[in-house]
């Protein structure tokens, strides 16, 4: 077993093995671990924020966190972390901080729909080539329905949704790709 793997990555491996050697019509092993890999990542994260949240009081707060943000990252696109766990990781982080975030709407909110608005109209989709099978042409489309999930929230007014909403757009950025660019290099060495 490759100890270069992280925790997911080789759970996801053994998986894949295993049903392999179960199930000859099964898919490439590469094929399933990448599958595999990609479910737990986002299962652990789900669960662990979850369970965070719950244990302080804001389980709602984190259900909508994780709903909203992966609602807005479809359509959107972002910056990808290429470590599995580190995905994992940043994603708890990320909803379990935005789960407890209290601020008022009026001023603060308002002006964080602003700029995710502008910054959706302006960059979205992005980074999805890799990851998505949407074709280019529908592009201008995700761009619009992005639009329409962050100007919905000047209807709903919260601030919750406006701090899920920047954070995300923010993805969109190249300071953002820079960044993670910068910290993945770091970490590798």
């Amino acid at each position: 077993m490759n100890r270069s793997l992280n925790v997911i990555d080789r759970a996801a491996l053994r998986i894949a093995k295993f049903i392999r050697a179960n199930n000859p019509n099964a898919g490439s092993e590469a094929a399933l671990k990448y599958s595999l890999s990609l479910l737990i990542n986002t299962l652990s994260a789900v669960a662990i924020s979850l369970a965070f949240c719950a244990m302080t009081g804001h389980l709602y707060q984190g259900l909508a966190v994780i709903a909203c943000f992966l609602l807005l990252r479809y359509f959107s696109g972002g910056v990808h972390l290429s470590s599995s766990l580190a995905c994992c990781l940043a994603s708890v982080f990320l909803v379990v901080a935005l789960a407890h975030v209290h601020f008022g709407y009026r001023h603060l909110g308002f002006a964080m729909d602003i700029v995710s608005l502008a910054i959706v109209l302006r960059k979205a989709p992005e980074g999805i080539e890799k990851v998505s099978r949407v074709d280019r042409k529908y592009y201008p489309l995700l761009k619009w329905i992005s639009a329409a999930i962050v100007s919905a929230n000047f209807a709903v007014q919260s601030p919750l949704l406006s701090a899920v909403f920047f954070v995300q757009s923010l993805t969109l950025l190249k300071p953002a790709y820079t960044l993670v660019n910068y910290v993945e290099r770091r970490l590798s060495k």
